[in-house]
């Protein structure tokens, strides 16, 4: 039977075979819902991952694991600048904090909250000129 399905003509088709696997795939493939991060800009996305995971551009993950600042304190000197830190206590940015975040929120809910928690945490990061 491949003998004689190979003898037939074969359509002419401006598809490739990469291409129609694409296609194929695409059909099939079940849509994944979006989470509150993919929402985000790709920017905006940056800054909460390094938030959330600690690998980030604050002094305690750049003294601890990279060995390229003096210290892990934070300039305000009170505690290590970590994400916690940054976002709860720093002295150096309360104006600030108290601008974005008028009444108490928690950290986990600035790091993983609905949208628009997140886009105020990175809001905050890109104001205070902290670079994560």
């Amino acid at each position: 039977m491949a003998k004689l399905g190979a003898e037939d003509e074969q359509e002419n088709n401006p598809v490739s075979l990469t291409e129609m696997k694409t296609i194929i795939k695409s059909l099939h493939r079940t849509p994944q819902p979006q989470d509150r991060y993919h929402l985000l800009s790709r920017p905006q996305q940056v800054v909460i991952f390094r938030l959330r995971t600690g690998h980030n551009r604050l002094n305690q993950h750049l003294h601890g694991k990279l060995h390229v600042v003096p210290s892990p304190m934070c300039s305000c000197g009170e505690a290590e600048q970590d994400t916690a830190h940054i976002l709860r206590d720093c002295r150096n940015h309360q104006v600030l904090r108290e601008e974005i975040w008028p009444l108490p929120e928690s950290l986990h809910n600035k790091l993983y909250g609905p949208v628009a928690a997140l886009q105020r945490t990175t809001s905050y990061i890109s104001r205070s000129g902290l670079q994560v």
